[in-house]
This record gives structure tokens, sequence and C-alpha cells, in this order.
């Protein structure tokens, strides 16, 4: 019980971390964030549509355990996910014994509704703003799958699409209220709304990485864990700043909203009459740290030997 508590007082501290950190990233994005585009009926009702799918399987999840639910089809793997993703270090317990089916879910509902919500964020750039998101997601895949080896990946997949679905329901809540007669032009206008959705999406991709290495804890140890972790936190906040900083706000912002989705919207429009809002030192110095946090993570996800030649 003890260790339960304190690994759940752990977790909070980091989500208070992660959201300070997303509040600072949310000021400096804000002055590109106070227009937004306007939503037309048939993609706010398409959001709208995927805001209910989305937010029914994290139900699924939250009550099947202590329902009867979870005998029918599909809720395992939503309890799954919602268990590896809100609670990381019980991930390779909750994908125990799972169905074929379930295991198929754990997949497909994560991956399907990611790509759908890139979809309806940027309506405009079709296909390609939906492949740019699924190929930076899958080079994750494929660098983790290797550090894993012949160790199962379902903890990983369980723990990365529950937090991915966490991030495609705040993704489209935005969207499902931004059509014409939507109140989210209304909520938006308001500065403490902007930076409170801001700083939670941001929040919710660096959760992505810290529920990643979490729930490979128990499979490839505490230190190569926390090292996968530092080294996506690293990369999620080092590459847009240092992009911003090399191409300018306006190439940069519209980039990086493709690959990482804080935004519903494109960025690049509103970005040419404040390219140098964005103060290079600032840029400099979160690229640095965040450059420093993925060598350090690489180094700690190493194998012992390689690390400790590495550290010599």
């Amino acid at each position: 019980m003890a260790t339960t508590a304190g690994r759940g007082i752990l977790a909070l501290s980091i989500v208070a971390i992660l959201l300070a950190v997303g509040t600072v990233l949310a000021v400096l994005v804000d002055p590109f964030a106070r227009e937004q585009m306007e939503i037309d009926p048939v993609t706010e009702w398409v959001a709208r549509v995927l805001l209910a799918g989305g937010v029914v399987w994290l139900l699924i999840g939250a009550i099947a355990a202590r329902t009867r639910l979870v005998r029918r089809p599909g809720a395992a793997a939503a309890r799954a996910s919602w268990i590896a993703s809100t609670r990381p270090w019980r991930a390779r317990e909750s994908s125990l014994g799972l169905l074929p089916l379930d295991r198929w879910l754990m997949i497909l509902v994560p991956g399907a509704l990611l790509v759908l919500t890139r979809v309806v964020q940027t309506p405009r750039d079709g296909l390609w703003g939906m492949l740019i998101a699924v190929a930076g997601w899958l080079v994750f895949a494929v660098a983790v799958r290797l550090l894993l080896a012949r160790r199962s990946p379902w903890p990983i997949i369980a723990a990365v699409g529950g937090a991915l679905v966490l991030r495609c329901v705040v993704a489209l809540l935005a969207v499902s209220l931004g059509g014409p007669e939507g109140i989210w032009s209304t909520l938006w206008a308001q500065p403490w709304v902007r930076i409170v959705y801001l700083a939670v999406a941001f929040a919710l991709v660096a959760w992505v990485f810290v529920v990643a290495g979490w729930s490979l804890s128990a499979q490839l140890g505490r230190r190569r864990a926390a090292g996968v972790a530092i080294a996506g936190i690293g990369v999620g906040y080092a590459l847009p700043a240092a992009t911003i900083a090399t191409m300018g706000a306006r190439d940069a912002l519209r980039s990086w909203n493709e690959q990482i989705g804080v935004l519903p919207w494109d960025l690049a429009r509103f970005t040419g009459p404040r390219e140098g809002a964005f103060p290079l030192e600032v840029l400099t110095a979160t690229a640095v740290i965040g450059g420093i946090a993925v060598v350090v993570g690489i180094l700690l996800a190493l194998p012992r030997r390689v690390y400790v030649r590495s550290a010599r």
C-alpha cells in the first residue's frame, strides 16, 4: 500500500512539473494562437462523433475493473489502456491475459483515433499532415521495439495507446465546439482558457513519453526505462525550440504542430507578423536543455555493458 501511495505521489508530482513547463510554453505560443480558423459544420460533427467515441473508450476503461463490463468483448482492452496510461507502474499486470481481440483493439482504437483526429484538426493539409504525424509515432515505436528485443511490447502499447486517447480527447474537444455556432470562439478569446488548454496539451505530449518509460520499468529496469522517458521528453521540448530558432516561427510552428498536434488548426497563417516574438535566448536555452536531456536519456536507456563502456 505504501509503495502504491508513493508511486501515486510521484506521478502527481510529475504531472505538476509537466503542467508548469507546459504553462511556460503556452505563454510563449499564446501570441500565435489568439486567432482560430473557422471549422465547417461537417468537420465539427465528425469531431463530436470521434470525441464521443474517445470518451466512451475512457469511461469503459475506468469502470470495467469494478463491474461485470470487463467480461464484454473489448472492455479488457479499454481497461488495460486506462490503467496503463494513468498508473503506468501497473502497465505490465494490466496487459496480462488479454485475448487476441483485446490486443488488436489496444492498437486499432488509439491508432484510428489518432489518425482521424489529425484529419479533422488540419482538414486543409489532407493526407500529408496525417502521414507526418503517424510517421513520427512509428519511428518512436520502432525504437522502443528494438530496445525491448524479445520482451513483450503489450505494456507499453497499452500505456502509450491510452495516453494518445487522452490527447485526442483534449484536441477533439476544441474542434467539436469550434464550428460557426460553437462556443469555442468565445472561450478562446479568454487568455486564461488559451493558457490552460495549451498547458494541458503540452503536458499530455510529455506524459505520453513518461508513461512509455514507466511502463517499461518492469522489463528494462528503472534506469533504462527512465532513460526512454527522459529522451522522449527532451526530444519533445528541444526539437520545436531548435526549429523555431533556426527556421523562424512561421515554418517551424507549422511543422511542429503537424507532428505534435497541440492546436486544432494551422499555426502558419498567424505567425507572419510575429516572427520575432520568441526571445532567441529562451529558445536556445530550451533547445540546449532538451538536447542534454536527450543525450542523458539515451545513455541511461542503453544496456548496462554499453552504458558502462560509454561512461568510460
